[in-house]
């Protein structure tokens, strides 16, 4: 497809702001920081086309301006449900995510089609795209469709490492349609709701390969939650696993889904495996813009129940273990060496009146990055203790195994949580 000549949007919060958006698109609060709130200066205008046909709820046909050639475009920020197509029976809502982009996007709708690299594609080859239509008022192509289907609920917060510019903003008005309960997030959307006093918490633990990777789902209420047949699966269409039957969690009780395959002598009851190569959570930290994941529960109906999404934005829940779990104490050992690291340790504690779990969370200091083990929970009161030396781990303390120093005469260790919030941190 040829291209048109460059159209560069350079567009200020206030600019998004001042814009009058009859459809309720880029409507940005004036908590965001301008410099998070989408890199439109990365952004350039590929192509001028018009609407031929809507495919789905992200993908629709377009034809260019000056030649006609048609593309199958697909949108960049979100991942809205499959509808049925032939023998697959689709997702729920997949139905409603397609009337919703019909309705915005009616045939013969005058587009353009910007991206931060012509050549961005994604699966089946598809051109990846911020899709912008007319303001009705000013003329100006400032209505941005991936955020119109995020508001209105049709949508899954989806990045591309190299197309992640609008990132936060998609965050943003998705975070508003969970909390709306509004399009997929409406938890009676496709079936009654099943077990409507079932509290889940999700955490992601990441690591460097599949077989270093894991979801945490564990029963933080105070009743049995029978999730045979409830689905978790992640923002894209690959990670999916469905909970054999028997999987009945008692209060506290939870299940480790690794991405990876189960190894030979795996014999944990607790585990379960997607068999996948491929990692699914990629690390937040190697990308310029707002990137991430996110790890979602779907019932016997297909509805969305719970979800735990990374990293943490500044509108994000408050970590529950922040403000209770405290690195309370440390030893910088004694002398050199294997023995120096032999008497070095960091202490957690929680002070708090409740249990917390530190499923997912780390601990980092100098080059060190240690993931705590699912199921480490420490009651009120409770400690866990971190050993850099060799040792027999427990429930209550872990031995690095080292035989040289992590923590130095000054430095700083710090505990993360599994969406990439400070909970605690001690310097010397």
């Amino acid at each position: 497809m040829p291209t048109l000549p460059t159209f560069r949007i350079r567009v200020g919060l206030i600019g998004f702001l001042a814009a009058l958006l009859p459809i309720g698109l880029l409507s940005i609060g004036l908590g965001v920081p301008a410099a998070q709130a989408g890199n439109w200066d990365g952004i350039s205008t590929w192509e001028t086309a018009y609407v031929t046909r809507i495919v789905d709820g992200d993908t629709l046909i377009v034809a260019d301006v000056l030649t006609s050639a048609e593309s199958r475009i697909r949108l960049l920020g979100i991942n809205a449900p499959e509808k049925p197509n032939g023998s697959i029976p689709g997702q729920c809502g997949g139905l409603e995510a397609t009337q919703a982009l019909s309705e915005i996007l009616p045939i013969g709708t005058l587009v353009r089609l910007l991206s931060s690299d012509p050549k961005s594609k994604g699966k089946a080859n598809r051109p990846q795209r911020v899709v912008l239509t007319q303001n009705p008022i000013t003329k100006e192509f400032d209505q941005d469709i991936a955020w119109g289907m995020a508001e209105r609920g049709w949508g899954l917060w989806f990045t591309v490492a190299k197309e992640a510019s609008m990132s936060f903003i998609y965050r943003d008005v998705i975070a508003r349609a969970q909390a709306d309960k509004t399009g997929m997030w409406n938890p009676q959307l496709c079936g009654e709701l099943e077990q409507p006093e079932a509290s889940i918490d999700l955490k992601i633990s990441r690591g460097t390969s599949a077989a270093d990777e894991w979801v945490v789902v564990r029963n933080s209420g105070a009743a049995d939650v029978d999730v045979s047949g409830w689905t978790i699966r992640d923002s894209g269409n690959q990670g999916w696993i469905v909970l054999p039957g028997g999987s009945i969690l008692s209060p506290g009780d939870y299940r480790v889904i690794h991405t990876g395959f189960k190894p030979r002598l795996a014999s944990d009851p607790r585990a379960l495996y997607a068999n996948l190569k491929s990692q699914l959570y990629p690390e937040p930290v190697k990308q310029p813009y707002l990137f991430g994941d996110g790890v979602y529960m779907l019932d016997r109906n297909g509805n969305y129940r719970f979800w735990r999404q990374y990293p943490c934005t500044i509108d994000c829940e408050a970590d529950p273990l922040n403000g209770s779990v405290v690195i309370e104490d440390f030893s910088l050992g004694k002398k050199r060496g294997a023995t120096r690291a032999a008497t070095q340790w960091l202490r957690l504690l929680n002070r708090g009146t409740s249990t917390q779990c530190l499923d997912g969370y780390r601990i980092e200091t100098g080059n060190t990055r240690y993931r705590l083990p699912s199921g480490t929970c420490l009651a009120p009161g409770g400690t866990w203790l971190l050993r850099v030396g060799k040792g027999q781990t427990t429930s209550s303390t872990t031995y690095l195994g080292r035989t040289t120093p992590v923590f130095w005469l000054s430095g700083t260790a710090t505990l993360f949580s599994d969406q990439d919030q400070i909970i605690a941190r001690r310097s010397w």
